[in-house]
């Protein structure tokens, strides 16, 4: 497949995916992926932030999710359902777009059992993929992701870079969609995991 080298997309994701609440982001991601919403009392606390700055600070983060009770349940990983399935440790997850299924494992530490679907054949996609950004069991092993990474840089990702990000069961599949999407960018499954893995280790890992 040819594209850019992998760490030139990978440097072209950070500079567009990069929380600008990195510390609000971070904990919203690893609390969600344990499965339950998360109250803005215990996230508030955990931050040693007041209430006001809690609810400033979101502000900047649009795309976060909330349940009717206000509860926190998403950001890139969450429990409202998507046709990303994510599970880990057997907690039933979805993410909000193809490439994030291969993000999050390196993000969080953790192996994660994926299954998506090709929207043009309909056929399931699954596979593993682990904090090493390695995949495994991948079936079909034909399958491909798509990218497409927006010119400029936006707080709302899920509009400008989620939904552009699908699973397809072949580039054959994937080609009539790349017709009326020509910026952009085929992966395999095993080259789009190595991207996650570099793309966790600069922005999405918590800093020691």
């Amino acid at each position: 497949m040819q594209h850019p080298s992998l760490e030139t997309i990978a440097e072209r994701l950070v500079a567009h995916l990069e929380c600008a609440q990195n510390e609000l982001c971070l904990p919203i991601v690893h609390q969600v992926a344990r499965g339950k919403p998360l109250t803005k009392a215990v996230l508030g606390a955990s931050l040693q932030m007041s209430q006001d700055e809690l609810e400033q600070s979101l502000v900047h983060v649009p795309d976060t999710e909330f349940d009717q009770q206000g509860n926190i349940v998403g950001w890139g990983v969450t429990l409202h359902p998507t046709r990303h399935h994510f599970q880990i440790d057997g907690k039933p997850l979805f993410t909000w777009c193809a490439f994030d299924t291969v993000l999050f494992p390196p993000t969080l530490r953790e192996t994660a059992q994926v299954q998506s679907t090709c929207p043009v054949i309909g056929q399931p996609i699954t596979f593993v993929a682990t904090p090493e950004g390695v995949v495994k069991e991948l079936t079909p092993e034909s399958a491909v992701l798509s990218l497409i990474i927006p010119a400029e840089r936006s707080d709302c990702v899920r509009d400008t870079f989620c939904e552009q990000s699908l699973f397809f069961q072949s580039e054959q599949a994937a080609s009539l969609w790349l017709s009326t999407h020509l910026d952009a960018l085929i992966l395999s499954i095993e080259e789009a995991a190595l991207v996650g893995k570099m793309v966790a280790n600069t922005c999405f890992t918590e800093k020691k």
